[in-house]
């Protein structure tokens, strides 16, 4: 797993990072190559950002909290504050949290491409 973070030399990778709190070669989250194929599947590193943190969200909703002698490991806290991050990062880079596309209103394997006869 390889580690990268240099804010004195500007990347991709390292604005990801810094966006998402993954600073911490000791406790990395993400490898660099996962943020590299990240950047390419969303396009820009502003995307990326948003599609990490989706990620994150999703692995700690995954792991169960639990309870141990004295010891309690609750996930709650944490999760509220990715879920923050993630609607902070969506409001900076102007990324809505729903995308729509348009729906043709006509058959698609017809060969009409707009309101024909009957309509």
């Amino acid at each position: 797993m390889t580690f990268t973070y240099d804010p004195t030399m500007p990347t991709d990778i390292t604005r990801v990072r810094f966006h998402i709190g993954d600073v911490d070669s000791d406790e990395a989250i993400f490898s660099d190559e996962e943020i590299t194929f990240v950047i390419a599947e969303e396009s820009t590193w502003q995307n990326a950002v948003i599609a990490c943190l989706q990620s994150l969200i999703g692995r700690m909703s995954a792991e169960p909290d639990f309870t141990a002698d004295w010891l309690k490991v609750d996930n709650k806290r944490a999760l509220a504050g990715y879920k923050e991050l993630l609607q902070q990062k969506r409001q900076q880079f102007g990324i809505p949290a729903v995308s729509g596309r348009g729906q043709a209103v006509y058959r698609g394997d017809s060969l009409q491409t707009g309101p024909g006869e009957g309509w």
